[in-house]
């Protein structure tokens, strides 16, 4: 954000503010003084009055312009930053003001020097450098055999938790990685992790975001057949914050339960340094990368009927256009895939998904079109429309970098069908083109 736009986002915050109520009554009231003087020792009570729609311009050029992070956060929060930012100096500018009645706004009743003032320190804020804390993730279903360190985030293993970055100037034996939480003055339950993501970001919420984005590349290691096989296998949630000293909260399991391991190394860098990299940028074309990966990390855990609609966003949000999205995801899918894949399949799958998204049918088995599919290639709908999801997302986010884990069964596999007791697996479902055109 250059000089330029931070004075028009100022100047709209100046001239949505008033000492008198508004049409909407949106008040802040506080103690006029600086923010490092104690509420105790008194001051002046000060009321000042925000016009929502007037201030909502200046919100939403902060939310575009600022940091990325703020595009992941409600509107509210960026709108909220903007009150208490000019509530916390207002001490700097009140002047005469603090008893005026007066019908015009803020910036009609400060001097031009007062304004350069807010905007210096605007530019100085922590709106646009915030504070970083670091989310620590358990993770049971993931393993790493190396650990891997970007700018944003991590995954270590349990072994080496204690010696990544954010925890290294913690006194020794204080950080234990094979336990949740894992720091030695927690002194009630812990559980077992198998390795650790770690997050840095501007707030929890925002980490969490981060974290969607990241195990939905890694979900997109598993192979198709085993992507949606869950077993009873314990698995459990849980963060922990550090920044000043530390806290803990409980959440629902970061991974499903899967039936094998996810496995991953030093070659996997590669692709992680791509997210890594994607975290980091303001760059639109990236955070819709993120997003989609969000989208696809929702569907993970999901039952069947109910992924159908996330994985039918999922591919929306990458080559979606709001005036023809069954089109624009046809037409996108053939340019990723150079016209391999049959466009007319891809159509019939896009209008089932029509189908489930405008209420035709509130359950993709009610839709006349999930029968169709199956009488049409004898393949389920649901499972194409998951594996062409992925294959996109591997495609359109990491270029073909991604490497899928190697299939934990194909020895037994392999065993049965030279016994006769398996059918030979041979290439099938909507991307059975693309096996076909590999060899």
């Amino acid at each position: 954000m250059n000089a330029v736009q931070m004075r028009e986002i100022i100047v709209g915050l100046l001239a949505a503010t008033y000492n008198t109520v508004g049409e909407d009554g949106l008040a802040s009231a506080f103690i006029l003084g600086r923010r490092d003087r104690h509420p105790a020792l008194g001051g002046i009570s000060v009321a000042l009055f925000f016009r929502r729609k007037k201030l909502m311009p200046a919100v939403m050029k902060l939310r575009s312009l600022g940091p990325p992070h703020l595009r992941y956060l409600p509107l509210g929060h960026s709108f909220e930053k903007l009150r208490s930012f000019l509530t916390d100096r207002y001490h700097l500018v009140a002047g005469n003001n603090i008893f005026s009645r007066a019908e015009t706004s803020l910036l009609e009743r400060i001097s031009k020097e007062q304004v350069d003032l807010l905007v210096d320190q605007f530019a100085e804020s922590d709106i646009l450098t915030p504070p970083l804390e670091t989310c620590l993730f358990p993770l049971v279903t993931i393993q790493m055999r190396d650990a891997f360190e970007g700018a944003v985030f991590s995954l270590s293993t349990a072994t080496g938790l204690a010696a990544q970055t954010p925890l290294a100037n913690l006194p020794r034996g204080y950080v234990d990685g094979h336990l949740f939480p894992p720091f030695s003055d927690w002194k009630h339950k812990t559980q077992t992790p198998t390795s650790w993501l770690l997050v840095t970001a501007p707030s929890p919420e925002v980490a969490k975001k981060y974290r969607a984005s990241i195990l939905g590349a890694i979900s997109l290691t598993v192979m198709h057949h085993y992507r949606h096989q869950f077993t009873g296998r314990k698995v459990f949630g849980g963060v922990v914050g550090v920044r000043d000293g530390w806290s803990f909260s409980d959440s629902s399991p970061h991974t499903p339960a899967l039936g094998e391991d996810v496995v991953l190394g030093v070659e996997d860098g590669v692709w992680l340094e791509v997210i890594d990299r994607a975290l980091a940028s303001s760059s639109e074309a990236d955070i819709k990368k993120l997003k989609s990966l969000q989208y696809f990390y929702r569907a993970w855990f999901l039952p069947d009927s109910e992924r159908f609609p996330i994985d039918c966003i999922t591919i929306d949000s990458m080559f979606g256009d709001a005036n023809g999205a069954t089109e624009a995801v046809a037409r996108g899918v053939d340019e990723l895939f150079g016209g391999k894949l049959d466009r007319t399949r891809v159509l019939l799958l896009m209008r089932l998904r029509n189908s489930v998204i405008h209420g035709g049918a509130p359950d993709v088995y009610d839709s006349s079109k999930y029968a169709r599919y199956y009488r049409d290639y004898g393949d389920d709908p649901i499972a194409d429309m998951s594996a062409l999801v992925a294959e996109c997302l591997r495609r359109k986010v990491f270029d073909g970098q991604l490497r899928e884990q190697p299939d934990p069964y194909a020895e037994v596999i392999a065993q049965a069908v030279a016994a006769g007791r398996f059918p030979a697996r041979e290439p099938a479902g909507i991307l059975a083109p693309l096996a076909t055109a590999a060899a």
